[in-house]
């Protein structure tokens, strides 16, 4: 029996489908047509869907649903009413999976049927139906819809015969068929859910925004005129490299400091969030530039609902992490611009995340027992600091630091914790000396300990890279690889991080399903978080569905990883609230907004 063959016989149906559709920033699909091609009968359904209500044909629990980027398709299926199917194939990931590492000529249809030899139409022909099924929406000529309807179908007749290519690939792979479905369809089910997130979009404090983009200019150059009397770093309004390396060797951090590439002083956020404790101009240019840089969150696109919709992709890294715009994201951005989330008396938000969850992978793969000892203790930074003798036993971290012995314990608990984090990343003294702003001797020294006290992890993670350069490939629990070119075997270290990120990917993508199945409204998935929009009710139902949650969650990475993952949970009314240093500069932005906008008001009244 062929691999298709065994596809026919497990589901009712086997449907090919696409949309053409248009979609404004920050608002639903607006779905076109939609055409069908059913593989076990043969029976084809194309329909003309503008300013029309039809029923969907086929059972969406019994049908395995065939498309190309997901989340497109099944958007324009929850707008048009016709619910979520449980059983996806998308062909788009399928493609990412079978050449992840291999190919660098992209994952689009045109591209993904180039690599098998699959006549397409070309790409200015695709070119030229987008921009007309955009520009000319909903007043199509009857040529025009002719020719649409002719473009939809292509694209069926093309991905299904991408789709009968993958399955060809995988079988001469594996004969474990049951396998190769379950894998698939889990990771389509995945797309299914990042369409309903998307519908769901995220709730913005519309008054914030309007202040934040109706003021921006003025701040700025308030921003700027203070901080430039202390560093300064800008001519004109613009940022001048030659001033800010200028002001490094006037501190004397030059000689120390990361410098890019091409042999300049590095700027971005992570090197001055290193180094903002070491030198307190340097925190003082990485708060004003969050404010002078602020701009960007003026973009988020908010819908008629009030709802921010930023597209996630889904398997944007090699590891199969997902990718979060910044640019319209208010929960993928810093998270200093998080204020702008926001959602009325009637509804909570929560934020619920993981609690040390790479901490824990890292315990649960590799086995090391000190590090599960390290994992059980509850802080697995503190109790590094404490074994090897950085920080007295008993030591914790304090919220609220309010004498001079804490302050000590949780800088002590930060070096650690990122020195930690760091040995994930397979980074080695000079790359921890920059992480943490230090002397190479000091990193060394850093290194050695938890290198030591770790052994055993640092043991598994080479095997695992020896294993899969020996395989040609890494892999995680649910089939998601990453072949290895000759490029990645020679840098081992790029590749420490891998299989504790792919199963971080992997327990996030169960856990929204499973949240979603529950019918839990997420707002956005980041890496170890899950922002949940929640109807406000009785305090005793409440916490029956905030345990629910956490149940979920934690569950998940059971099934991905063997071990339960404790959960946090942080309910937000009304308006996101940062942590105590990033509220502050929050606080700061929104003071130097109100200042403007009084010193507009008093002008107006002259």
């Amino acid at each position: 029996m062929s691999l298709f063959d065994f596809v026919l016989t497990w589901f009712e149906h086997v449907v090919v489908f696409d949309f053409e559709y248009r979609q404004r920033e920050g608002n639903n699909p607006e779905p076109v047509c939609v055409s069908c091609k059913d593989l076990k009968t043969g029976k084809s359904w194309k329909q003309w869907l503008v300013n029309r209500k039809l029923k969907f044909p086929y059972h969406l629990q019994e049908t395995l649903f065939i498309c190309h980027n997901a989340v497109a398709e099944v958007s324009c299926m929850l707008e048009l009413g016709w619910g979520q199917p449980d059983y996806i194939w998308d062909t788009m990931i399928q493609e990412k999976k079978l050449y992840n590492g291999l190919h660098n000529d992209g994952y689009s249809l045109l591209a993904s049927c180039k690599r098998y030899q699959i006549k397409t139409i070309t790409t200015e022909l695709k070119e030229h139906w987008r921009d007309t099924i955009i520009n000319n929406y909903p007043d199509y000529t009857k040529k025009e819809i002719a020719g649409i309807i002719d473009y939809n179908e292509s694209d069926v007749i093309e991905n299904e015969k991408l789709f009968l290519a993958q399955l060809k690939a995988y079988e001469s792979r594996s004969s474990n068929f049951k396998q190769i479905i379950s894998q698939a369809t889990f990771h389509g089910a995945s797309m299914g859910v990042c369409a309903q997130i998307e519908r769901n979009g995220i709730p913005i404090n519309a008054k914030l925004h309007k202040d934040l983009r109706d003021n921006f200019e003025e701040v700025k150059k308030l921003e700027i005129e203070e901080i430039n009397s202390i560093c300064d770093i800008y001519e004109n309004g613009t940022f001048k490299q030659s001033k800010f390396e200028a002001l490094l060797k006037r501190e004397g951090i030059y000689n120390n400091w990361p410098k890019t590439k091409t042999g300049k002083a590095a700027t971005d956020d992570r090197t001055l969030y290193r180094w903002q404790e070491v030198n307190e101009k340097i925190k003082l240019y990485r708060n004003a530039k969050f404010i002078i840089n602020s701009k960007k969150l003026r973009g988020v696109c908010i819908g008629k609902d009030g709802r921010s919709r930023a597209s996630l992709n889904m398997f944007g890294q090699i590891t199969g992490r997902t990718n979060v715009s910044t640019k319209f994201n208010p929960f993928g951005a810093p998270r200093r611009m998080r204020n702008l989330i926001g959602t009325d008396k009637n509804h909570y938000i929560l934020y619920v995340d993981w609690k040390s969850q790479e901490a824990v992978i890292q315990a649960a793969l590799s086995k090391d027992p000190e590090m599960i000892s390290a994992v059980k203790y509850g802080d697995p930074y503190i109790y590094t600091a404490i074994q090897v003798g950085a920080a007295p036993v008993g030591s914790k971290k304090v919220s609220n630091p309010k004498t001079e012995e804490e302050e000590r314990i949780n800088k002590i608990r930060e070096i650690y914790k990122q020195s930690f984090l760091a040995i994930a990343y397979g980074q080695t003294p000079i790359g921890l000396r920059g992480k943490l702003g230090c002397s190479l001797s000091e990193a060394s020294f850093i290194h050695n300990q938890l290198e030591t006290l770790y052994d055993k992890y640092f043991k598994w993670n080479k095997g695992i890279i020896a294993q899969g350069s020996l395989k040609g490939y890494l892999e995680s629990k649910f089939g998601w690889r990453y072949y290895l070119t000759s490029r990645e075997k020679v840098n081992p270290r790029r590749l420490a991080n891998w299989p504790l990120q792919t199963q971080g990917s992997e327990v996030l993508r169960r856990a929204i399903i499973d949240l979603n199945k529950k019918d839990f409204e997420i707002s956005m998935p980041v890496h170890d978080a899950v922002l949940i929009h929640m109807k406000r009710e009785g305090w005793r139902k409440m916490r029956s569905k905030i345990n629910e949650v956490k149940e979920i969650m934690s569950e998940a990475a059971n099934q991905v990883i063997g071990w339960r993952i404790g959960v946090d949970v942080k309910i937000i009314r009304d308006q996101y609230k940062q942590d105590k240093d990033n509220q502050k500069l929050w606080d700061k932005l929104y003071e130097k907004i109100l200042k403007v906008k009084r010193r507009c008001t008093n002008i107006g009244q002259l």
